[in-house]
């Protein structure tokens, strides 16, 4: 574990009017046990209260970048981990909540697994209200088991907001994507990339986050694109890695 002084962990948060769930948000990460951590929350131009609930907050963990245009999350989450000095990044979504043990245990997941990129998990699916409505239970334990979701399902093997991942790794992929045609799905693209790439990845298998069904959010707001992307970027990764046997899948 990082001596006081040291920055292991950036924990990024695109905001975007969430205003309802954003407090909850907010204090799920600043309650965790992993203590040590900068909190950078970047405002996507708002237009309800969001940035006026952030500015309530005094922890000098929190890095406020308060924007008013609205760029969409691909950007954001770029721009946001283009100033993190942590060697991991956090994905946390304004409506959703993290478990208070979620960010320490990925940690030392990561710490005892050096040759890995990326770790997700389970979560618990929580209503508008906050109350568990069921189990996010799906995503695959192994590298292996991952890419097989990938190739026999057309599935994405992971819960976004549940996923941390070295920066080092993130930049040398480029980032997030910035090709409009899958702005919704930039983490499946990702994901993708880094598989060709030689990436490993896991899920702990335990629920760390409470993911919420937000009417509001990007995943039912934008649904029918969402797919349409999503079938963009898997079948580029089928013609060029599976057809051309460049990736061996067991």
């Amino acid at each position: 574990m990082p001596k006081k002084e040291e920055t292991l962990v950036s924990i990024v948060m695109p905001i975007y009017n969430c205003e309802k769930y954003l407090r909850d948000s907010i204090d799920s990460i600043l309650s965790q046990t992993f203590k040590y951590f900068e909190f950078i929350i970047i405002n996507d131009g708002s237009e309800d209260d969001s940035a006026s609930i952030v500015n309530s907050y005094d922890d000098s963990r929190i890095r406020f970048i308060d924007d008013k245009f609205n760029i969409k999350l691909p950007k954001r989450r770029n721009q946001a981990i283009s100033v993190a000095k942590g060697r991991y990044i956090v994905i946390q979504d304004g409506d959703d909540i993290s478990e208070k043990t979620r960010i320490e245990t990925q940690v030392r997941f990561m710490e005892n697994n050096i040759s890995y990129f990326c770790v997700g998990s389970w979560a618990k699916k929580i209503n508008q209200e906050g109350d568990i409505v069921g189990e996010m239970d799906y995503p695959p334990s192994s590298n292996s088991d991952c890419i097989q979701m990938i190739t026999k399902k057309c599935m994405n093997p992971f819960i976004d907001p549940t996923t941390m991942f070295r920066r080092k790794d993130f930049l040398e992929l480029g980032g997030y994507s910035q090709e409009q045609s899958i702005y919704t799905v930039p983490d499946f693209d990702l994901w993708l990339r880094a598989i060709e790439s030689g990436k490993i990845f896991a899920n702990i298998q335990e629920p760390l986050i409470k993911y919420r069904e937000n009417p509001d959010g990007m995943t039912l707001q934008h649904k029918d694109e969402m797919i349409k992307s999503h079938m963009i970027v898997w079948r580029l990764f089928m013609s060029k890695y599976i057809k051309e046997r460049r990736l061996y899948v067991k």
